[in-house]
């Protein structure tokens, strides 16, 4: 009688390698999972790694900024018992900003309408905007009577401005620094292209610019909201 050939089909496999076939595919499915949540998670809101690192670095700014705000109001005080300063509050902001190098928090900005506060950072390279919102450097700090320009992510690092197209004009804007407080309404707001410099340019009065790319998850346009200097409350931040 002929033995029946046994073909590498018909041989049974190893339990080993089923295992292995198994593991491979849980494996595979776990991660297929995962890369949809992450996807769902981007579109509903924002990344979520590069959410926790913004997360970190915006917990890490807040110390330095309260410890920053400490030593310049010790810094620019003058002896007496009221601890007074001889400066005025544009001053004061010429002060503050000679202390500032990049990667340094400089105050706070809020967005009470859109529920938003976040330290800014002064910078706007690639590194320093995934802090949080940033400072052009070239632009006026608030208190300077000029331009003061802000970039921020809308998808990524906490996506700061995630939602700054849903400011109407009138809301606020606050910026808190540690010389003072200032208060910024919004006025318009302007589609541009990436080439549009003149959005940081000085105008007559002092203004608040927010920049951030447009549309979502796309660089190909900028989003700039133009806010005015209604409101300074001077003083120092202890």
């Amino acid at each position: 009688m002929t033995e029946p050939v046994v073909t590498a089909r018909d041989a049974p496999r190893p339990r080993a390698g089923r295992a292995l076939i198994r593991f491979a595919g849980a494996v595979l499915a776990t991660s297929g999972t995962l890369l949809v949540g992450d996807a769902a998670i981007t579109l509903a809101w924002q990344e979520p790694v590069s959410a926790l690192l913004a997360a970190r670095s915006q917990s890490a700014l807040e110390g330095r900024l309260v410890a920053q705000s400490h030593a310049f109001a010790r810094s620019t005080s003058s002896p007496g018992a009221n601890g007074g300063t001889s400066l005025d509050q544009r001053g004061l902001a010429a002060a503050y900003a000679d202390r500032l190098e990049t990667g340094d928090p400089i105050g706070r900005i809020a967005m009470p309408t859109l529920g938003r506060s976040y330290v800014v950072v002064e910078g706007t390279d690639t590194q320093t905007l995934r802090k949080g919102p940033a400072h052009y450097p070239s632009t006026a700090l608030p208190g300077q009577g000029g331009t003061v320009a802000v970039a921020g992510h809308r998808t990524t690092y906490l996506a700061p401005f995630r939602s700054i197209d849903e400011l109407r004009r009138g809301q606020p804007i606050v910026v808190t620094m540690p010389y003072g407080r200032f208060t910024y309404r919004v006025e318009n707001m302007r589609i541009v292209k990436p080439t549009a410099l003149w959005v940081t340019k000085r105008v007559a009065h002092e203004r608040l610019v927010l920049t951030a790319c447009h549309p979502l998850y796309s660089a190909a346009q900028r989003i700039v909201v133009f806010a005015r200097l209604t409101r300074s409350e001077p003083g120092l931040t202890r």
